[in-house]
């Protein structure tokens, strides 16, 4: 049976907090765009071109002290609060960019962002994947990638016309409207069933998806109690509890049901950063110069760009709240592939004078636009909410954000000498490469999750088929 509307309805309200979360990376990534050649104009600022990569990059840096600190919020303060406290860090950068008047204090705003985005990212998919009904998971999920595409477009509209100062009270306004929603939204009934609060989970369980799902949160809760069941709760002291965590992370490690997820999703985050999105989105106008000769306007085509990832996103909702995960994984990305081959073949033909025709250049810019924007990245985001088990999820989440943090400085800082040594054809050619090895791995390891249970996910990670046995045997032993 279909949940009510009224209750799909709620889940739009709490999601809508998420996505506007979300929609900050892209509004922090996209503002490097039209922040930097405005400061480069700007005479009483003093900046070069080392501080401009590091204006770009540096919020790749500081996600990773985010992600530090976000599993242990995660786990005893709420999804909800680890959220709220990602907005308020984020309206503090904005205001520190606002009232900014030299490029030292521009490059603390953006790290202080950094920060609160470490911490949307783990919190992001873990709530709207415990908020909502598994039949409108993938296209709750899918509305994420849908609002990153939309903050790029924002920024980079607002920028064109705005100065990048009214363009950051902008996104602060908007940060602050966020922060509104996150207050008016409930905690997560896996947090509160956690928390050994069962009947306030139940409550909000009902607030949000109503009657029809009992057999979900009856799971949940049993599952819950059989955990706590089979642990001690004995008061230690510090020393005891460092080595007691270093024993459980190496006993945890051993585990499938730990390491298979973390692989499949290290693997997904490789493809989502190295498959040409981000880099678009700070070097767009170099790729479309390159590709293109003066026949074009760039900027003009940079804008259709935002358009078009918009719309493939707008379109990936229907297409993964219908269609299986991992052959969609499988097309996307062989796409994005061919997309990265086709545009190394096509410039190296231009730079050797051999071929030329500017349509051919934009078209293929974005159809690699259309790859991610409809399959990769709205894919990454729906597998993150679902794929960890609830006793590894927090640490899994953080594994994965400090990955990715890696990922996005070592992109944003050796795609400009790349570039320059091997020129476009060869950096398509050796991303194409990185992306076939990443997506043979998650072939291999990746399961269907689609209209599955959260907690019939977790149980298809376990080695035995007894979940119940596995969980107090497995508990016991760590």
């Amino acid at each position: 049976m279909l949940p009510k509307v009224t209750h799909i309805y709620r889940q739009c309200l709490v999601t809508a907090g998420v996505s506007l979360s979300m929609m900050e990376h892209c509004l922090v990534g996209g503002f490097s765009a039209i922040l930097l050649p405005q400061l480069c104009q700007d005479k009483t600022m003093v900046i070069n071109s080392n501080t401009e990569t590091w204006i770009a990059s540096i919020y790749g840096i500081s996600l990773i002290p985010g992600a530090l600190v976000t599993p242990f919020i995660l786990n005893r303060y709420g999804r909800r609060k680890a959220n709220l406290i990602s907005c308020v860090i984020m309206i503090i950068g904005w205001l520190c960019t606002v009232i900014a008047n030299d490029a030292e204090f521009i490059l603390f705003a953006r790290f202080i962002q950094g920060v609160a985005l470490g911490i949307s990212s783990l919190s992001g998919p873990i709530l709207v994947g415990e908020y909502t009904t598994p039949r409108y998971r993938g296209g709750f999920l899918t509305m994420m990638t849908l609002s990153l595409s939309l903050g790029s477009m924002t920024v980079h509209t607002l920028g064109s016309v705005l100065t990048w100062r009214k363009t950051a009270m902008f996104c602060l306004g908007l940060t602050v409207f966020d922060a509104i929603i996150i207050m008016m939204s409930p905690e997560t009934p896996v947090f509160l069933a956690t928390r050994e609060r069962y009947d306030e989970c139940r409550k909000v369980f009902h607030w949000l998806r109503g009657l029809e799902e009992e057999e979900e949160l009856e799971a949940m809760i049993k599952a819950d109690i059989y955990r706590k069941e089979s642990k001690t709760n004995k008061e230690i002291g510090l020393l005891k509890k460092i080595k007691t965590k270093s024993q459980y992370m190496l006993c945890i490690s051993k585990k499938s049901e730990f390491y298979k997820p973390l692989i499949a999703m290290l693997h997904l985050d490789v493809i989502n950063v190295w498959s040409g999105s981000m880099m678009m989105d700070i070097h767009g106008i170099y790729i479309l110069h390159k590709l293109t000769r003066d026949d074009i306007n760039v900027y003009n085509w940079l804008i259709g760009m935002d358009v078009v990832r918009l719309l493939a996103k707008g379109c990936g909702i229907f297409v993964h709240s219908k269609f299986k995960r991992r052959p969609m994984v499988i097309m996307f990305v062989g796409l994005n592939i061919l997309v990265y081959l086709l545009t190394a073949a096509f410039s190296y033909a231009k730079d050797s004078n051999v071929f030329y025709y500017a349509p051919i250049a934009v078209a293929l810019v974005y159809f690699l636009i259309i790859t991610v924007g409809m399959g990769i990245q709205p894919l990454v985001n729906i597998i993150a909410g679902e794929i960890f088990p609830l006793e590894y999820k927090g640490v899994s989440s953080m594994i994965i954000v400090l990955f990715l943090a890696v990922n996005i400085t070592v992109k944003m800082k050796t795609l400009p000498y790349l570039f320059s040594s091997i020129g476009l054809s060869g950096t398509y050619c050796l991303y194409s490469s990185l992306i076939v090895y990443a997506l043979v791995v998650v072939i291999t390891i990746l399961p269907e999750t689609k209209d599955e249970t959260l907690q019939h996910i977790e149980e298809t990670y376990w080695k035995k088929p007894d979940y119940r046995e596995k969980l107090s045997d497995e508990v016991t032993s760590c």
